[in-house]
């Protein structure tokens, strides 16, 4: 997904956004929306190529077996459970999901490219983790203190502290994102001061087709 040639001749640019659990990515997303950026969340597009009757969801059962369904459709905490605890297992459901996640998230970056947007910011966990942060103009990545991580995780998803530890482990660290990013938005402070860090690279980025 590197920049695309859209209507009207206008190069599109196709930026990536990552940062680690509860550290404050969504809130970056909603920033961007509300100034006019086209934001994919492959997180909404990971639930959408597991949905009931998807053959997503159907390799899944395949792999993990009933046990990871309720009433037809995925139960994320029990499958959560599976993978964040054995990384085999996590690497199974990663090679199911990963390609359907690309390959719905190409096609989104293409619809907006049609439309005429000329930014695009594709939001994505696990972006690094994946090598495909390689893909993008530049790379955003959002960051938090490591206290303020856990205990917001902790608080959102009501985890137990061994839970939340768990899951942030399952991802690089903070510092390794931060090597690679264009740009690092510091979200270890209030709404007004991510919001600013925001805005200011989004100016950056326009001032370059000005």
């Amino acid at each position: 997904m590197r920049e695309r040639t859209v209507q009207r001749g206008a190069a599109m640019r196709v930026y990536g956004l990552t940062g680690n659990i509860a550290c404050g990515k969504s809130l970056v997303e909603r920033v961007l929306r509300e100034h006019g950026v086209p934001v994919i969340d492959t997180d909404q597009v990971a639930r959408q190529i597991v949905m009931p009757g998807t053959m997503g969801l159907e390799d899944i059962r395949r792999r993990f077996g009933s046990a990871v369904l309720r009433d037809g459709a995925l139960d994320r905490a029990a499958l959560g459970a599976i993978v964040f605890a054995d990384p085999d297992a996590r690497r199974d459901l990663e090679a199911i999901t990963h390609p359907r996640i690309f390959a719905r998230t190409a096609e989104q970056v293409m619809a907006f490219g049609e439309q005429g947007h000329e930014l695009v910011v594709v939001s994505a966990a696990l972006m690094v983790e994946s090598g495909s942060w390689r893909n993008y103009a530049g790379v955003l990545v959002v960051t938090c203190p490591p206290d303020q991580q856990l205990a917001r995780l902790m608080a959102r998803d009501t985890f137990t502290l061994e839970e939340a530890q768990m899951r942030i482990a399952s991802q690089l660290p903070q510092a390794d994102k931060a090597a690679i990013a264009e740009r690092v938005i510091d979200n270890g402070g209030t709404i007004e001061q991510t919001t600013a860090q925001v805005l200011g690279w989004l100016e950056a980025v326009r001032e370059l087709d000005a």
